[in-house]
Formats: C-alpha cells, structure tokens, sequence
C-alpha cells in the first residue's frame, strides 16, 4: 500500500495505529523502544500493512490480485495480529466462519482494506 494513512483515517487514528504497531515490535519482536518508533514510524511513511493492520477491519480481496475461482476469502475479518517463528500475521475470520493465518505480506499484496473498526459507544470496538 502506497497511500499516507493519515489522509484516509485522520491524524489522531494515524498515530494510534503507529504507536500500536511500534508496541508490538517491542512486546513481538524485543525492539529497543528507540529502534521500535524509528521502524514504526518509517512504517508510516511508507503505508506499511504492518502499521494498517488491525483488530476489527475487514479486508477485501483485491479485484487485480485474484481470480473469480481463487481459493482464496472474498472477504476477512481481522480477529489479532500476530508473529510467529515464520513472520507476521492476521488471525482472520472468513465470512463462512473459518479462522485463518494470513501472513501480512499477503494481505497488504492481495486484499484492500474495506473497513476500520467501529466503536460502540463504550469506548470498545466491534
């Protein structure tokens, strides 16, 4: 992804995400909190699937990335994020209730983000 996340989701919502992934570098990957904002936020500048991905939203696949009989999920709901021994991922939901790991790369090279979590009022997002 190519676009300044600020522009689509506004300022505020750019800097918790920037800071939610830069906390997940240092919890996930042990970065020093220095080297954790500095790839955070080079993350940022860069429209990065690290930093866009997150809990709640719901990712559609790419009409240029797929074909009609493509095995792969129309549609994803984001449940976590996640990191294991052989990368990052999105513990996604598909719309017939099957839960898969979908590595980050794949997501941000094969599917657009269609919508961002909402709050409920309380404060929680659904």
């Amino acid at each position: 992804m190519s676009s300044r996340i600020d522009l689509v989701v506004g300022g505020v919502r750019a800097a918790e995400l920037v800071n939610a992934y830069r906390e997940r570098l240092e919890r996930l990957d042990l970065l020093s909190p220095h080297a954790a904002l500095n790839v955070a936020c080079y993350a940022y500048a860069s429209g990065c699937v690290h930093v866009l991905a997150a809990p709640g939203q719901v990712w559609i696949r790419d009409e240029d990335g797929g074909r009609p009989d493509d095995p792969e999920a129309a549609e994803l709901h984001v449940l976590e994020i996640g990191n294991t021994e052989s990368g990052h991922f999105a513990l996604c939901r598909e719309p017939c209730g099957i839960e898969v790991r979908v590595p980050l790369e794949q997501l941000g090279r094969g599917y657009a983000l269609a919508r961002w979590p909402q709050e409920d009022g309380s404060g929680r997002t659904r």
